[in-house]
């Protein structure tokens, strides 16, 4: 039987934005996000169909915003594209925000990024067939509504997925403390993430690695989330990492 990569035909190019905040100024340092994004940008690179990632490694505000705009000029509505963000998060009169690595830890001092503003960015500035957005940090009550991971529908052929529109969040815990690392120096968000990476040689649909990451939190207080945003265009598809031959 031939692998399901070899009938696939994607219509446009993949691209990556991976940023991983470590280094903070005012915050307490952290081992895994600079770790995990380094990692998962050479599976990528090494494995996976990904015409250009942009991996941002201990970026303040303007540098995380530079990226996005990067993003935003050669993205198209053809394009497959993840954005995975690991780092500090906090919530503020039930707004969530990503912290950048010079962000003070005084709200009112500035610095902190509404995750609103990343919004605006992947529902108007980005162009995108798939878009995901991969979330580790604190505090992170998602976007807009909230669909709990269910059990993966192995029988939605893939060239289906693949065909129709997506818009997925997918973060490593809800309106809670995560963790910055769970098996030496990766969080268990991104290790299981990593692994799946890794241990697939054809092609891994993004529900399947819910999945797995929700099997692997089981036991721990933080739950993943999974969320489609209907709101963002969903359109029942699903994001496919394909393994080069």
């Amino acid at each position: 039987t031939l692998p399901a990569r070899d009938f696939l035909k994607p219509n446009g190019k993949y691209y990556a934005l991976l940023i991983g905040n470590s280094k903070y100024e005012s915050w307490s340092p952290l081992t895994s996000p600079k770790n995990d994004v380094s990692e998962i940008s050479r599976i990528l690179e090494d494995k996976y169909k990904f015409d250009k990632i942009i991996t941002v490694v201990d970026a303040d505000r303007a540098k995380i915003f530079k990226a996005f705009n990067n993003l935003s000029k050669i993205a198209t509505d053809k394009d497959y594209i993840l954005i995975y963000y690991a780092g500090h998060g906090e919530i503020k009169s039930n707004q969530s925000y990503w912290i950048p690595v010079n962000a003070e830890k005084e709200f009112n001092l500035g610095g902190w990024i509404n995750i609103n503003d990343i919004e605006v960015y992947v529902t108007e500035k980005i162009s995108a067939h798939h878009l995901v957005v991969m979330v580790d940090s604190c505090y992170f009550p998602a976007f807009k509504s909230s669909n709990k991971i269910t059990e993966n529908k192995k029988s939605k052929a893939y060239d289906k997925m693949l065909s129709k529109r997506a818009r997925i969040v997918l973060s490593s815990g809800f309106n809670e403390p995560v963790l910055d690392t769970g098996n030496g120096n990766h969080s268990t968000f991104a290790l299981s993430f990593i692994q799946q990476l890794k241990n697939n040689n054809d092609v891994i649909n993004l529900e399947t690695v819910a999945y797995q990451i929700y099997q692997d939190h089981s036991g721990m207080r933080q739950s993943p989330n999974m969320e489609k945003m209907v709101t963002w265009g969903h359109g029942n598809g699903d994001f496919l990492f394909i393994a080069k031959k």
